[in-house]
């Protein structure tokens, strides 16, 4: 896993954690205006990246290899973790681990209760048909893409990941992902949690956010009218930005 940071070591620190097959650049806007108070540690992860080969294997290792970077370039205190999709499982996995003093903590629609078998065959198929259509430009992409709100440029990031990953990657990040049950140590960890999704999310976002709150029932549950997945913090980054500020400040 390669990692990027922004801003100064001697404040506070944020991790952004991206999404499946989608570049960390999703965080760029966001990049900009936290590292002006914050350090910014961007991980890139394994089976996204389009200038080394990796391959994904599973959330808790991408969990522990996000914790012994920030552990060995910067110390276990950090002010926060901002995850959306994958990246806010492998948020939910870091703050389980306990291994990370984290302050607050943005899960943002992250698989957190295991999936129904046939349906994750189902959405492992889709996903390689996704990928696969990528890798030749299929214009039923570019049409699918463009039913989102995610700036055009990120749509072009999108295709150069998907294009770019692997089956096998494909495959283990919906395996883990979508199997992932969260630890029942999380009811330990002392971090403030909120946890977002879109009102035109899949109705299982709602089961995600109850298991949440069996564990941690002061979690800020919080549901954005009129937005699909990913479309509030890659779609609408200034909103997002607002979002996470006030609840920073809480």
């Amino acid at each position: 896993m390669r990692f990027l940071e922004f801003g100064n070591k001697e404040n506070k620190a944020i991790i952004l954690i991206h999404g499946y097959s989608i570049s960390w650049k999703m965080w760029i806007p966001q990049i900009d205006v936290f590292s002006q108070e914050y350090f910014i540690i961007v991980p890139i992860l394994d089976g996204h990246d389009t200038e080394n080969s990796s391959t994904f294997t599973t959330v808790e290792k991408a969990a522990t290899d996000i914790i012994n970077y920030v552990i060995q370039i910067y110390g276990n205190h950090i002010f926060a973790v901002c995850g959306a999709s994958l990246g806010a499982t492998i948020g939910i996995e870091i703050l389980a681990q306990n291994r990370l003093n984290i302050d607050k903590a943005i899960i943002d629609a992250g698989p957190v209760v295991p999936t129904n078998k046939l349906l994750l065959k189902l959405i492992i198929l889709f996903r390689y048909q996704q990928a696969h259509g990528m890798k030749k430009g299929s214009k039923s992409i570019d049409y699918m893409l463009n039913q989102t709100n995610y700036p055009k440029g990120m749509n072009d990031e999108i295709k150069k990941v998907g294009g770019n990953m692997s089956d096998e990657s494909c495959r283990n990040v919906h395996r883990s992902a979508f199997r992932y049950s969260i630890p029942a140590s999380l009811k330990n960890v002392k971090t403030e949690i909120a946890y977002w999704y879109g009102s035109k999310e899949p109705k299982f976002m709602k089961k995600y956010a109850k298991a949440i709150l069996r564990l941690k029932p002061n979690a800020h549950i919080k549901v954005f009218e009129g937005y699909a997945h990913g479309e509030m913090c890659i779609g609408d980054p200034e909103f997002y930005i607002d979002q996470a500020t006030a609840f920073f400040q809480l």
